[in-house]
C-alpha cells in the first residue's frame, strides 16, 4: 500500500510552479505598458510654473512623468522652461493643443508659431499647429518665426 501523503501534492509545490508566470503578470501590469495620454485641462487648473489658471486651452500645454503625474501650463513656454529646469529623463510625454482645432497632440508632431506679436498667457508668443503650413503662413502675418518642437526645447 502506497502512502497516500506521499502522492498528494503539498500546497507549496503548487504554488511554485505557477510563481514565476504570476510574477511576470504582476511586473507587466505595473509597468504602466499604455503610453501616457493628455488630460483635459478642468475647471480652476492652474499652470505649474506660474501659478496663472489656465484658461485658453489655444495655448496649453502639458508634460506626463514616466511616475505617472502630470504637469499643465497655461502657456507652451512655461511648459519648455519648467522642463528645461527639471530633470528631463523623467518627462515621458509632453503634450501641446493645435491652436485651430484646440485639440490635445504629441508636442513633436506638432509646428510652432514664436512672434513677439503673438499675445499669449504667460507671454513667449508661442502656438502649436497641426498643419506646418499654416504655422509659416501665421508666423509671415505675425513677423515671427515657424520651428519645430526640438528647436524649442534647446
Amino acid at each position: 500500500m502506497t502512502d497516500s501523503f506521499a502522492l498528494r501534492p503539498t500546497w507549496k509545490l503548487m504554488l511554485w510552479p505557477g510563481l514565476p508566470f504570476a510574477l511576470l503578470v504582476f511586473f507587466v501590469a505595473c509597468s504602466g505598458g499604455a503610453p501616457p495620454k493628455p488630460v483635459d485641462i478642468a475647471e480652476g487648473d492652474t499652470c505649474t510654473y506660474c501659478k496663472k489658471p489656465i484658461i485658453d486651452k489655444r495655448f496649453a500645454a502639458e508634460f506626463a512623468t514616466r511616475d505617472g503625474f502630470v504637469r499643465k501650463f497655461d502657456d507652451i513656454g512655461c511648459m519648455i522652461e519648467h522642463a528645461k529646469k527639471g530633470n528631463k529623463g523623467a518627462i515621458a510625454a509632453f503634450f501641446t493643443v493645435d491652436y485651430d482645432k484646440k485639440e490635445w497632440m504629441k508636442a513633436e508632431e506638432m509646428s510652432y508659431l514664436r512672434s513677439k506679436n503673438l499675445q499669449t498667457p504667460g507671454g513667449s508668443g508661442i502656438a502649436a499647429f497641426a498643419d506646418k503650413s499654416r504655422a509659416q503662413a501665421l508666423a509671415t502675418q505675425f513677423k515671427g518665426e515657424s520651428l519645430g518642437f526640438a528647436d524649442l526645447m534647446k
